[in-house]
Formats: structure tokens, C-alpha cells, sequence
């Protein structure tokens, strides 16, 4: 039974939400601290003496004018480098006469670190620790990040070199404050069916059907079934079918169990669900979402009122729908030898 669970998908199923939905995500394996820091990221908006910055967690790497300073935070020293349009373009609220990068390296940090001063405040807080520019000396060895940070429309590149722990703080703070890009499931495989109807049938049933048998279906408005976990209405049409609604989260049906079930003998296993199947396709998460109501399906073949007898996933013959006064019903035209029908 289709039942409404509350959960809406929207008209293109909502994005993110039907890759969650219908993607099999492998488990998450543990990642090096390298790794963490390099995934893709958004960029994250921040501010420096009232100008709007974005700032680019991952850049390319350049040596092109990268200017090196000491940068000590807590009782670690660390080694940052900064282009010289950066440099410059800090420099500005400062008025000064000449060049900054002109000036010798402890003044430079210094008038730096000035002209950055409520970010770097900002930092602190988040960092826990003291932050200062030009002081120190860089005595160990250390891990190169290459950043960007963008103002202006100008992309200005950025290298800070940290030590281990300061590293594992960063990656730490990148993932609460920006969470890398979620992998892209556009193109992962999904099949989709559409049902034309479905009864639910014991095992009795099923294999006494014979060529010319009719069966009511007891749910005969046309459906639509993504990976088995999404389901949306749909409308024939004399050449095809077109999408009727937004997909929703499919339930599972109470009370009817599956071939495997049966041949177990489990208890109250004693019925299987029956579909009269008009078409399968295998499509992408991407064409699923990007589906709107009133839109064909995209369908290689279509048979009209020809459908596949399916049960438990399994094709076991061929079916014509027909209708019976106001019923919907699939008049059995063939069948396969009988051992598929359980096998």
C-alpha cells in the first residue's frame, strides 16, 4: 500500500533530498588530515576593516611574488606567505606613503597585522589562541595550505604553513564553519518502473494463472517507482506516460510477504505483490530530479496497454490491461515456464 508519509519532495524531488533518497552511499572511511583539507569547499565570507572579503579554503598552488612572514599562534611560530596584490590591498585603509611590501619585514607584520586587526581578533576567538604576525622564529618543519582570498573581484593568492596540531584545528574549524561540497550523485544509475496497477496475491494464486485468466487490480492509478524508494502518480497517454505529481518516500507494504518469504514458511508470509508493470528504465538521479509534473517520461519503448507480470521483482509473463465496468484489470496473455515464476 502507498501511504502518504508527510515527506515532500517537491516537484523535482527537492534537490539533495532524492540523491539522499535514492543513492546507496558507501560507508564513510576514516580520511588523512590532508585529505580533509583539501576537499572542495564554498567559499566563506568574512570581513577585514569593514571591507567584504570571500575567502577560498582551497587554491591552487603559486609562487608567483609570495612574500613570507613569520606568524606565531599561541607558543607555536608558523610561516605565512602573501602575494603581493594582498598585501598591498591591506594596505590601503592605511594611507601610506610608498609601497608596504617595500618596507623591511618586522615593520611590514606589523603594519599588517594593524590593518587586519578585526579579523584576526575574530580568529582568535575561534582558535582559542594568540595571533600575531612577524614575530618568532620558524624552527620545524610544517605543512603548506594554499589559499585564496578574493576581493574586489581579484583573486589574491594565499600560503599559511602550520604545524600538525594547528592543521587538525583548521580542518576542524573549516568543517563547522564550511562543510566540504557534498559529492555529486547526478549521474548515479537508477531504475525506474512504471506500474500500471498492483493486487496482492497468495501463492496459490499465482501459480495457478493461465494465458486468458483476468486479475482486478486493486490499485490500478498508474505509478511511478524509483529505485523502489520513491513513488509519484502518472498519467497514461495514448503514446506514453507523463509524470502526475512529486515523488514521495515509498512505504513498505504491511502484511504481504515475497517469494523468499514463502518458500522459508514464515509465518503470515502468505501473500505476494502482484504488478502489472508498463514500462523500466534506467535513468540518473540527475533526469529524476530534474522531472516535473505534466512531463513525458523519458521511455525508450511503450506498448500501450501491454504489461509485464511481475512479482518480487521478477518477470514471470506478459499482460494486457483491460477495463471491467469501472475496474482495472490485466488479462493473462503468456507466461514463462514455472519455474521462473519462483525460482
Amino acid at each position: 500500500m502507498l501511504r502518504d508519509t508527510g515527506v515532500h519532495f517537491g516537484l523535482g524531488c527537492g534537490g539533495a533530498s532524492v540523491a539522499e533518497v535514492l543513492a546507496v552511499l558507501p560507508e564513510p572511511v576514516p580520511v588523512s588530515l590532508g585529505e580533509r583539507l583539501s576537499r572542495p569547499r564554498g567559499s566563506i565570507a568574512g570581513v577585514v576593516a569593514g571591507r567584504k572579503i570571500k575567502i577560498h579554503p582551497v587554491a591552487e598552488r603559486t609562487d608567483d611574488m609570495l612574500v613570507a612572514m613569520p606568524l606565531t599562534i599561541g607558543a607555536e611560530t608558523c610561516r605565512l606567505h602573501m602575494s603581493a596584490g594582498l598585501i598591498d590591498w591591506l594596505a590601503q585603509p592605511l594611507m601610506l606613503e610608498g609601497a608596504l611590501i617595500d618596507e623591511k619585514p618586522l615593520p611590514r607584520a606589523v603594519l599588517l597585522e594593524l590593518a587586519g586587526l578585526d579579523f584576526i581578533r575574530k580568529l582568535e576567538t575561534h582558535v582559542g589562541e594568540d595571533i600575531r604576525l612577524g614575530d618568532g622564529d620558524v624552527t620545524q618543519t610544517h605543512h603548506a595550505l594554499d589559499m585564496a582570498i578574493e576581493a574586489d573581484g581579484e583573486m589574491m593568492p594565499l600560503r599559511i604553513e602550520l604545524a600538525e596540531r594547528h592543521r587538525e584545528t583548521l580542518a576542524d574549524f573549516l568543517d563547522r564553519l564550511q562543510p566540504p561540497e557534498p559529492a555529486d550523485l547526478s549521474g548515479v544509475a537508477v531504475e525506474m518502473v512504471v506500474e500500471a496497477g498492483s493486487q496482492d496475491l497468495s501463492m496459490t494464486e499465482i501459480e495457478s494463472l493461465s494465458p486468458g485468466d483476468v486479475v482486478m487490480l486493486a490499485h490500478h492509478r498508474p505509478v511511478v517507482v524509483a529505485n523502489g524508494k520513491l513513488v509519484a502518480a502518472a498519467r497514461r497517454k495514448a503514446d506514453g506516460v507523463e509524470l502526475d505529481g512529486p515523488f514521495y518516500p515509498l512505504s513498505r507494504r504491511a502484511m504481504v510477504g515475497s517469494l523468499a518469504d514463502i518458500r522459508s514458511g514464515k509465518e503470515n508470509a502468505h501473500l505476494v505483490h502482484f504488478i502489472a508493470e508498463s514500462a523500466r528504465i534506467t535513468t540518473t538521479i540527475g533526469a529524476i530530479d530534474a522531472l516535473k509534473p505534466q512531463q513525458a517520461l523519458p521511455l525508450s519503448s511503450f506498448n500501450g496497454t501491454g504489461v509485464d507480470l511481475v512479482v518480487d521483482d521478477r518477470r514471470f509473463g506478459h499482460g494486457e490491461l483491460i477495463m471491467i465496468g469501472a475496474g482495472l484489470g490485466v488479462r493473462v496473455v503468456s507466461l514463462f515456464p514455472a519455474d521462473s515464476r519462483t525460482a
